[in-house]
């Protein structure tokens, strides 16, 4: 089923991470460095929640599913990136041949984002979705050979163990000697549990009362606001930095569950929350390059600003025309 407020909550991630970024480029600010980072995290608990699904037919039936899923993760993510990838190797100075193969083969940032140079900075997230692609597939491949009478393990049992691993294992690693955001909150092998959040609230959107989703949001919005407001407590805090993202993926999991019960008939709602999901990737790849193009367009930053999210949206309106949506009519479908 498709959720019609979920492209909304797509578009409204990706354009949270434009305007930030834009607004650090202008002037850096602990302020937009934090609502770039929930930008992301908004992203993360989305790509499991509309994903698991897909992973539930996986779950079905492996042998023949498997091959479709990745197909379709891959066509839909893989091209578009290679592309942005080469443009920011044409902009950007890139390294050696290293480097870019590390990016090209999303393993710049498995255990820390630390590439120097790291020249598509936007990138790390994308790794973190790609290894998300094929862990838990794999591990739920494995869970269908295991048979025990105690623990079955199906998706979402799957997905509990690696939240409650995760969580605990970065009680243990975390430590004053790492840089949170290098080292942990951008590193792939500590950061699967977010996705695995939206997974767990997918299968859970139709089994809980409304009312306990809304008591989570306002428990977690709290912090989180506090947070938004005082941005630099986090990278003083061993402790908020360790609450900090099992917070966004309750919040953000709940938001999700809370839109799949809204819905909306109007056609031009409709068009317009389809139009804004299909360039919301693009948008999130290519923003990076327009920002230093229409920066200094205006001396009013807010009419740069204006001007920045005009020439970013046409031009992933026409790359999603001409490039995306060609490569997702030729995904395959389940049978």
């Amino acid at each position: 089923m498709h959720y019609l407020c979920l492209d909304f909550y797509r578009y409204l991630a990706a354009l949270i991470v434009s305007i930030s970024h834009f607004f650090i480029y202008w002037n850096k600010s602990d302020f937009f460095e934090f609502t770039s980072i929930l930008g992301v995290e908004l992203f993360f608990v989305l790509s499991g929640f509309v994903l698991a699904s897909q992973l539930l037919k996986l779950e079905a039936d492996p042998k023949r599913n498997l091959k479709i899923f990745l197909f379709r993760r891959w066509i839909r993510t893989v091209p578009p990136y290679i592309v942005a990838l080469i443009c920011a190797v044409i902009v950007f100075d890139y390294g050696d041949k290293l480097n870019f193969l590390k990016f090209l083969t999303y393993t710049q940032n498995i255990l820390s984002d630390n590439s120097n140079p790291n020249f598509f900075s936007v990138a790390w997230s994308l790794s973190v979705e790609e290894w998300f692609y094929i862990f838990l597939p794999l591990l739920i491949l494995i869970g269908t050979k295991i048979k025990l009478r105690i623990l079955k393990f199906n998706t979402i049992n799957i997905c509990i163990l690696i939240i409650i691993f995760l969580n605990l294992f970065r009680l243990y690693y975390n430590n004053e000697d790492l840089n949170w955001g290098e080292d942990v909150r951008r590193s792939v092998l500590l950061r699967l549990d977010s996705l695995c959040f939206g997974v767990i609230a997918f299968t859970l959107k139709d089994k809980i009362k409304l009312k306990y989703i809304y008591f989570f949001l306002f428990l977690t919005m709290i912090p989180l606001f506090y947070f938004l407001i005082k941005p630099l407590l986090i990278n003083e805090s061993l402790f908020f930095q360790n609450l900090f993202m099992p917070l966004c993926s309750i919040c953000f999991s709940s938001i999700l569950i809370i839109l799949t019960h809204i819905n909306f008939n109007s056609k031009i709602i409709k068009k317009i929350s389809y139009n804004g999901a299909s360039i919301s990737y693009s948008m999130y790849l290519f923003h990076i390059f327009f920002i230093p193009i229409t920066f200094n367009l205006f001396d009013n930053i807010i009419l740069s600003l204006l001007s920045y999210l005009l020439f970013l949206k046409l031009f992933c309106w026409i790359f999603f025309r001409i490039f995306e949506k060609p490569l997702l009519e030729s995904r395959p479908n389940y049978i």
